[in-house]
């Protein structure tokens, strides 16, 4: 298996160890809280919850240390919250109200990515590789690597093969348009707001 993981993994192991986590606490409830619980009930439930952390430590006995390490610490600033549809984006402005937190869309955060990673992680091929503060931010923030099997820095694009200059000219190309080596992705000048959805009311 890979020794980095993908956004799609990363989503699904997440889910596994809140699942989990929460199988747990179900199981501690019923112990604690309940009577007369089926005890082939709660056999099945700790079997459950046995093999699912065993699958869950082959699949970090895969991975690299550093991978593990900021899995981990991602997962334990997370909890399952249940959040009815109409009230996500009132759930969300909580969220973005939060003193000391920066909430910044991910549309806005590729734009800062394609803006440098030309000019850093596409050329980069230095060895103090684990000293790099762009490395340092990309793990803080769980950005996917480009490589998942890399053996030196997972977001170098020269050794995952991937030749960013070779990419955007064929892209440009593709598109109609006209290629820049010295600016790869271009801004049209503006500063583009997010379009917030107005609050629907519900007339009876």
């Amino acid at each position: 298996m890979n020794r980095y993981l993908s956004r799609a993994e990363k989503a699904n192991l997440t889910r596994l160890m809140l699942v989990f986590n929460e199988l747990e606490y179900a199981i501690k409830d019923y112990e604690e809280k309940m009577k007369d619980v089926d005890p082939e009930f709660m056999k099945d439930l700790r079997s459950c919850k046995t093999w699912g952390y065993k699958a869950i430590k082959r699949r970090y006995d895969f991975l690299e240390k550093d991978a593990t390490i900021d899995f981990t610490r991602h997962v334990k600033h997370m909890d399952v919250v249940f959040v009815p549809s109409d009230k996500a984006v009132k759930y969300h402005n909580l969220v973005k109200d939060m003193s000391g937190s920066l909430v910044l869309p991910m549309e806005d955060f590729e734009k800062l990515y394609s803006g440098f990673i030309p000019k850093t992680c596409g050329k980069c091929h230095k060895k103090a590789w684990k000293e790099c503060l762009i490395r340092e931010i990309f793990r803080k923030y769980g950005v996917e690597p480009v490589n998942v099997n890399a053996k030196n820095c997972p977001y170098s694009y020269l050794e995952a093969g991937i030749d960013l200059e070779a990419w955007a000219k064929a892209w440009a190309e593709e598109n109609g348009l006209k290629f820049d080596k010295e600016n790869l992705w271009k801004s049209d000048g503006e500063v583009h707001e997010n379009v917030e959805e107005p609050e629907k009311e519900n007339v009876s």
